[in-house]
Order: structure tokens, then sequence, then C-alpha cells
């Protein structure tokens, strides 16, 4: 993974601010570095020479090979918050755009198959119950399920008449 940092007239970079920045960002994204070919950290000041709260900005490009380019932006007091702020937002990106691919952390995937029963695969289980136990014709009836259409009628049933 090659790092390129580039700034503006209005942000004097040096060795060493380039070093910190590079080594912020290997170790932020360590676990996508084998994915990604290239990582530009643009730094840039708002409003120039004036005084402002969130006039320094960071936009970090990764390039991940095989695909489109993915961007980050932050803006911030100082160049030291810009760029962590840049860096989280570009690495919850970049795994969301993985795990999306199906090339996700390692450990990540196999936790996300071993997963224990939710309310919502519960509620669906003891849906299906219920709707076994009705007749063939009440269950067909409603795509939406036997239950949900009971609680429809319902409601129509106490709804005031016109």
């Amino acid at each position: 993974m090659q790092i390129q940092v580039n700034s503006d007239k209005n942000i004097a970079l040096d060795a060493a601010v380039i070093h910190w920045i590079g080594i912020k960002a290997e170790r932020s994204l360590k676990r996508f570095s084998r994915r990604l070919t290239r990582v530009e950290v643009h730094l840039s000041d708002v409003n120039s020479r004036k005084f402002g709260t969130h006039d320094k900005r960071c936009l970090i490009e990764a390039r991940p090979a095989g695909h489109r380019a993915v961007t980050a932006r932050h803006s911030a007091a100082t160049v030291n918050l810009a760029v962590g702020g840049a860096l989280t937002k570009l690495r919850n990106l970049l795994q969301t755009a993985f795990d999306r691919l199906g090339q996700g952390h390692e450990a990540r995937s196999v936790r996300t198959r071993i997963r224990p029963m939710t309310a919502t695969a519960a509620a669906a289980s003891a849906t299906e119950a219920i709707a076994e136990s009705l007749p063939v014709a009440a269950s067909k009836a409603s795509p939406r399920g036997p239950k949900k259409k009971m609680i429809y009628q319902a409601r129509r049933k106490s709804w005031p008449g016109r």
C-alpha cells in the first residue's frame, strides 16, 4: 500500500508531518493493506489564514485493487483531528464495502455465520406455528399471513361507520 500526502498552500508539510500521517494511516488501515493499492491524503485549509472552528479539511482517497476509488472527508479545528476523523470514516466505509463484496474480515464473517436465534427469528417461527394450526383456507387467504389479517379485520370492525 502506497501512501501519498498532498496539501494546499495554506498548510505547511514537512517530513515529520508526512511521516506521522503515514504511520497513522498504516495503523488505521492495516487490515485492508493487502487489498489497497494506494491511499492519498489531501489536506486543505478552508478559509486560508482566517480562524475558524472547522477550517481544516482532510480528504482521504483509497484505491482498492480492481475496484473504484473510495473517499472519506472530515473537517475539524486541527489537522490531527481532521486526519483521525477521516481515517475512521474511511475504515468503516471500507469494512462495509468489502463485506458487501463478500471479502470481509475472516474473523468477522465466521462470527456472523453462527448466530443465536434473534427476536425476529423467534417471532417468525411463532407466526409459522400459528399458521400451521389454522385451517388451510384461512392461512392462504391473505399474503400477509393469518395474524395480520385478523388484526386488520378487528381494526376495520372497530372503526366508526360512515
